[in-house]
């Protein structure tokens, strides 16, 4: 069911408009920030539809987890790394910043410096390490280490001025660059913001779920630097979702907004408008609904590739030599990188997960390619190889 909002409501019964302002403020379920938006004191009305989505995710979250108990540790690791790519690409993306592939591998494996703050913050949501979100500072802090560097590659004017934060004014533009928000000015009010909405996200009383949601709305409210709010923003909502889900879902959010930006934008405009008085009940749901979406793409995306894994690791035997001697291992590697990771398996990949030396690999991988089987990769430092997932299928019973 839709939710009407309180200006909607307006034009129902704008005579009854105080009173359902004040039914749905006062109410049992309605749940309060501490954060003003504009005049009005923000707080959000636990629905029907928003219970209903907490409790659906906590479920996906038990299904991602059985899903990964089916894998082999190494496939975890290599999608982890895969999804990993694939989220500072979006997050990148979605303000308008190009990055390649080729340059987030070369941060990942420390031969590039460009996007190196970002991908090691991202790759710390996979070790369970803690960051901290406690103050201004803390917050300023991230910033610098997450984004600052490329911040300033793409425009020096837009370096933090103020105490901790900026010191001017800025705006916010939708997609056909209309003015869609000012974020809040001076900054004394922006550092009592963000004082208040980190007591919130921080308040270990209230569900998880509403937290990031709402704190995700109030960053993005709030603005507290020029440049690099939202990849901040997401990574922080990334990050708190690891606090209680399994780890992968936080390398999938940027995508899912990706794909609903018309949503995500119309929601923060509602909740920033004067009439809806403070309401973040249609924001909290459609984050929900992101993040529910997110999660249901993670569960399928996993399901194909278990199912894959299963059907072509028990056809190994059907394959050319795939009873001899060592071609078992090389193919299981070979068809686990084309699954789970995000570029094809290296020499030293394939001998650190089958103890083979290296002559003994490249003259198995040499007698495969005869086949047609393999896919070699020559553009990067090094040679990749992955396996053909179509051939094998015509090999395979």
């Amino acid at each position: 069911m839709v939710y009407t909002t309180l200006k909607k409501y307006r034009y129902i019964d704008r005579k009854g408009l105080p009173d359902e302002y004040k039914r749905r403020f006062e109410c049992y379920d309605s749940k309060h920030i501490g954060f003003d938006i504009g005049s009005f004191p923000a707080f959000f009305v636990e629905t029907k539809e928003i219970r209903n989505a907490v409790l659906h995710l906590n479920k996906m979250d038990k299904a991602v987890l059985m899903l990964g108990r089916e894998l082999p540790s190494e496939a975890l690791a290599q999608y982890a790394v895969k999804c990993l790519m694939d989220e500072i690409q979006i997050t990148n993306s979605i303000e308008g910043v190009h990055s390649t592939k080729k340059e987030i591998r070369d941060a990942y494996e420390d031969k590039g410096r460009r996007f190196k703050g970002i991908v090691e913050k991202y790759n710390l949501l996979m070790q369970n390490t803690k960051i901290d979100l406690s103050s201004c500072q803390a917050l300023r802090d991230l910033y610098d280490e997450l984004v600052l560097p490329e911040v300033l590659e793409e425009n020096e004017g837009d370096v933090p001025d103020g105490q901790i934060f900026r010191k001017g004014p800025v705006y916010i533009s939708g997609k056909n660059l209309e003015p869609i928000h000012e974020g809040l000015y001076p900054e004394e009010s922006i550092i009592d913001s963000m004082n208040n909405a980190l007591r919130y996200l921080n308040d270990d009383s209230e569900e998880l779920l509403y937290r990031i949601s709402v704190f995700h709305y109030l960053l993005g409210y709030i603005h507290p630097f020029y440049n690099g709010n939202g990849r901040l923003n997401r990574f922080i909502s990334s990050y708190m979702l690891t606090r209680e889900f399994f780890p992968l879902i936080a390398y999938r959010l940027s995508y899912t907004i990706k794909d609903e930006q018309s949503k995500y934008n119309k929601a923060f405009i509602e909740c920033n408008d004067k009439d809806n008085c403070g309401e973040l009940t249609m924001f909290v749901e459609m984050f929900l609904g992101v993040l529910t979406e997110s999660m249901e793409n993670l569960i399928a995306a996993l399901q194909r590739r278990r199912n894959l894994w299963k059907k072509y690791t028990e056809n190994i035997s059907s394959l050319p030599c795939g009873t001899q001697k060592y071609y078992p291992e090389i193919y299981r590697e070979l068809i686990l990188y084309e699954l789970f990771a995000p570029d094809g398996a290296g020499i030293e990949d394939i001998k650190k997960a089958t103890k083979i030396s290296n002559p003994t690999i490249r003259k198995l991988l040499g007698s495969i390619e005869s086949t047609g089987l393999i896919k070699v990769d020559t553009t990067g430092r090094r040679y990749t190889y992955g396996i053909s997932l179509d051939k094998m299928d015509e090999l395979i019973p």
